[in-house]
């Protein structure tokens, strides 16, 4: 699903030259879409910080980072700068600027029980809050151990029932946006890492998304697995891309065997299937 060495060979290629150094991007952004961003030509001992429009975004030593527009972010021009901190104290800044268009989503409408929907009572509504404040804490973490370097890839195969994005009216009543992919497929199927990373968080049982992994790929990129039917890992695992870390199920609020596959780039909202290695070998729905 995924060809070998993707990112030996850029399929698009930007570029803005201050001394010898370059910057490539794997893509062209978009609402909703992350890329890899890769400083060439850096000099040994030289230090790299980018910006993406106010926004500061960390790059590894050797000039590899990604960077992400949520799926709501504001059309019009957006402005990567790169700081290079030389040794010899010389600094360059390289500079891209691309205009963003706004991507039209889909409106999407489910039908669920009430019970399902409505939290019956007080002390079931708190443990739902805290819950997702356990996730949310997993969406806040930066740093740490970058395991992106090999891109991503999708973490099972199946229909996509739901898709990113969607404007989703529950029994009548508009909610957020979707913010990952449904990809349906048989309890039990397999689900595999979509790239190396840390277990932040494996909750057991969330009253809405089930059985549920978070994995944090380094910066602030972060993984979501929910609806599982078994967790394969632990809190603290470190897993390597394309490993098995549960099996497919219908666990919280779920309609039928499906895995909810969310993305997050420093707490902006990207769609799974335009992350650099898996947006030219998956459908997009």
């Amino acid at each position: 699903m995924i060809r070998s060495g993707i990112f030996l060979l850029f399929l698009y290629f930007f570029s803005t030259q201050a001394g010898a150094a370059t910057l490539e991007l794997s893509g062209p952004l978009d609402q909703g879409t992350a890329v890899l961003l890769r400083v060439i030509g850096l000099s040994p001992g030289a230090k790299a910080s980018g910006k993406l429009n106010a926004s500061p975004f960390p790059i590894t030593p050797d000039g590899l980072a990604v960077i992400g527009l949520d799926m709501e972010a504001p059309p019009g021009l957006v402005t990567i700068d790169v700081t290079l901190a030389n040794p010899d104290g010389r600094r360059e800044t390289l500079r891209k600027e691309m205009a963003i268009a706004k991507r039209n989503y889909q409106e999407e409408r489910i039908s669920l029980p009430e019970g399902k929907v409505t939290p019956p009572n007080k002390a079931l509504e708190e443990r739902i809050q805290r819950e997702t404040e356990s996730i949310k804490a997993v969406y806040r973490l930066r740093d740490g151990q970058v395991g992106f370097q090999n891109g991503f890839r999708q973490p099972v195969t199946g229909r996509f029932s739901g898709v990113f994005g969607s404007r989703r009216i529950l029994n009548g009543k508009p909610k957020n946006p979707h913010n990952g992919v449904d990809i349906a497929a048989p309890k039990g199927t397999l689900v595999q890492a979509t790239a190396a990373g840390l277990v932040a968080l494996a909750g057991a049982n969330y009253v809405l998304t089930g059985n549920t992994l978070v994995l944090h790929h380094g910066h602030g990129v972060v993984s979501l697995y929910a609806h599982l039917d078994q967790m394969l890992v632990a809190e603290g695992d470190w897993v390597t891309q394309g490993q098995t870390i549960g099996y497919v199920g219908t666990t919280g609020r779920s309609t039928g065997p499906h895995l909810h596959w969310g993305t997050l780039v420093r707490g902006q909202r990207v769609d799974p299937l335009r992350l650099p290695g898996v947006e030219n070998n998956a459908p997009i729905p």
